[in-house]
Order: structure tokens, then C-alpha cells, then sequence
């Protein structure tokens, strides 16, 4: 065989490796994209659902201490969505309050059960994001697992050799590597083919501790139920006055 059939075969067999190496590299970024757009939708739902939850049991127990004592019954450390204005807001309250039922002969007991609703309505949507936080860290390691064959399967540095001796005047190198390759910036092009750090799109997934059943700390949400009617009846008439 001539040195230029050789010289011909190389190129051709390195331009599909190229056309190989990219295609496949597109499936990663928009797979990657996709994680991305997951994990956004998660940080809408804890804003949407998740807040508005605990933000109705931080209404209901009023003080700063047992408002505390509750973040450490259920092991959230800090306190999350926080918002001082509810508390002093009558009608953020109401809002807090609407489509939200009770029960109970005495208000005593009717305001535990309110607490107790509450919790309950929080766990479950701590459940739904749960299954979306569960869904996101499999795409998570598929992605990743995408990108550990890649590496081990294609050099960067062979690819950009190749690329950086390519003749892109041919109209048929530029249809089949695409015209989104600039000769003239092959650097950038290179630090553009680096992929995203696993790590940090992980660090932007919104971050919940494991809730207890409700079952598991009734107890001690009327034992903080009983301490909040005590302190503060009056309040908590005109706030059963609301639900039904």
C-alpha cells in the first residue's frame, strides 16, 4: 500500500474517531443540560411547597424558642424560610391558612390538631421531593458514568491534533464536523470540551434532612401545641377562626 493511500486511510479512519468523539459528547452536554433543568424544577418546588409548609408551622407555634425546639424535634438545623412578616401579617396568615382543616371539641385540642395537620402536609411534600431529589442523583450518575467511559474511551489531546490539521476551507470537513468549529479558536474550543464538574452541579441541588414520620413525633408536637395555646389564646382563636 502507497504512503498516500496509508496517509488517506489514517485521516479518514481520525475524522469518524472526530465525528464519533463529538456526537457523543453532544448526548453528554444535553443529558448534563437536563440534570441542570431538573434540578431547578427541585429548587421551584422547595420555594413552591416546602416553604409555604414550614412557614405555616413556624405561623402556628409564634415563638422564636419553640420554633427552635421544633427545627431540632425534626433535625433541620437553621432556620429555613424564616420570614419575621408572617407572623405580624393577618393576611399572610389567612393565606398560610387556606384549604387547611381541624378538628376537635375543645380549641385546645383543635389547635394541636391544626399543628399536627400541618406537619403532616409538610412531610408529604418532603416525600414528593424526596422521589424528585432520588430521580435527579440517578440521572446524576448516569451522567457521570457517560463521562468516565468517555474519558477512557477518547483523548482530548488526540482529538484537538487532529482538529488543529484539518483543512477547514473543505466544505466536506466542515459539513461533517460542523460549522460551529473555528479554526481560529481552537483554544477556546478546547476549553469548551472540558465537561462540568459532577461535584458542582451536585452542590446545586437544594439541600433537606431526612423528616421524621409524623407518627414518630406526636408526642411531642402537643406537648409544643398545649406550651403554644397556653402563651397565646387569644391569637389562636382568631386564627381558628380561619380554618374549619
Amino acid at each position: 500500500m502507497s504512503p498516500d493511500i496509508e496517509k488517506a486511510l489514517a485521516y479518514q479512519v481520525k475524522k469518524e474517531i472526530a465525528q464519533r468523539y463529538f456526537g457523543i459528547r453532544k448526548l453528554i452536554d444535553e443529558d448534563s443540560a437536563n440534570v441542570k433543568a431538573m434540578i431547578k424544577d427541585l429548587n421551584q418546588f422547595l420555594e413552591k411547597k416546602i416553604a409555604p409548609a414550614i412557614l405555616r408551622i413556624y405561623m402556628l407555634l409564634m415563638d422564636s424558642d419553640l420554633i427552635d425546639e421544633f427545627l431540632n424535634i425534626i433535625g433541620w438545623e437553621g432556620r429555613p424560610f424564616i420570614d419575621a412578616n408572617v407572623a405580624a401579617s393577618a393576611d399572610a396568615r389567612k393565606k398560610l391558612l387556606q384549604g387547611i382543616h381541624t378538628h376537635g371539641w375543645l380549641k385546645s385540642s383543635r389547635f394541636a390538631n391544626l399543628l399536627l395537620k400541618s406537619y403532616e402536609d409538610l412531610y408529604d411534600v418532603y416525600l414528593e421531593f424526596d422521589d424528585l431529589r432520588e430521580d435527579i442523583l440517578d440521572e446524576l450518575a448516569i451522567v457521570e458514568e457517560e463521562i468516565t467511559q468517555f474519558k477512557r474511551n477518547y483523548s482530548l489531546d488526540e482529538i484537538m491534533s487532529f482538529l488543529r490539521g484539518l483543512n477547514f476551507d473543505d466544505e466536506a470537513t466542515v459539513k461533517a464536523l460542523g460549522k460551529n468549529i473555528d479554526s481560529s479558536k481552537m483554544g477556546e474550543l478546547e476549553k469548551k470540551l472540558g465537561f462540568p464538574d459532577i461535584q458542582s452541579i451536585r452542590a446545586e441541588m437544594p439541600d433537606v434532612p431526612k423528616l421524621p414520620k409524623p407518627e414518630a413525633i406526636e408526642d411531642q408536637l402537643r406537648d409544643l401545641a398545649s406550651r403554644v395555646y397556653n402563651r397565646h389564646k387569644d391569637e389562636i382563636q382568631e386564627l381558628l377562626e380561619v380554618v374549619r
